[in-house]
């Protein structure tokens, strides 16, 4: 059994139109050069009980393709904001979750069995952002599609980026982003996880 890899999540989101875009981070407190853009096409299928229990504890696992981190990837809460993400090869399981993350997840699930409900697509533009001493960010200018496996009906399509710690990125860095962000009139999303947002009916976040 291949042990996952594992580290630290810290990240925040902001919300877009249709049509905006990201304020240039070179103009960001503690960013000094921004490097050339990476473009993905991303393809997660999420996994969880029917009656969304994983959701509910606040961890997410799914199967994602199409970016520079492919692979089964288990996300749990953290301290802080942080959350844990453990992480898995795409040749872990051919069908269904791996069986070293069922096993993890068994506190919450119980007896009850995992089913896809939900795939997300993302349109996706990345860049590593640096400070005086090295990497401190990655930006994800995202637009997102999901398909909602439980009810069709919930399908949305959105605008967001997200701003997570790398190298030397400090907590004090993302506030000073967050409130140089929100000056400019860029919000903060309220609910942080695409999944959530992807299970929860359009506008209920606002």
């Amino acid at each position: 059994m291949t042990a996952a890899e594992q580290h630290e999540e810290i990240e925040r989101k902001f919300a877009l139109g249709p049509d905006d875009e990201v304020p240039d981070p070179v103009d960001w407190p503690g960013v000094v050069t921004a490097a050339q853009a990476q473009r993905f096409a991303l393809d997660a299928l999420y996994y969880d009980t029917e009656d969304l229990r994983l959701v509910t504890a606040g961890v997410t696992l799914r199967r994602r393709t199409g970016g520079s981190d492919d692979g089964w990837h288990l996300k749990v809460p953290g301290d802080g904001e942080g959350r844990i993400e453990h992480a898995l090869p795409l040749g872990a399981a051919e069908e269904g979750p791996p069986g070293e993350f069922v096993q993890q997840v068994a506190q919450w699930t119980g007896d009850a069995p995992l089913r896809p409900i939900c795939r997300v697509r993302t349109t996706r533009v990345e860049r590593r952002l640096d400070g005086p001493d090295g990497a401190v960010a990655s930006l994800c200018d995202d637009r997102v599609a999901t398909h909602n496996l439980l009810d069709p009906r919930l399908d949305q399509r959105w605008h967001e980026f997200e701003v997570e710690l790398t190298g030397d990125g400090s907590l004090d860095f993302l506030d000073a982003v967050t409130a140089h962000l929100t000056g400019l009139g860029v919000p903060q999303v309220s609910i942080a996880s695409k999944l959530r947002t992807a299970l929860t009916p359009a506008g209920a976040g606002d």
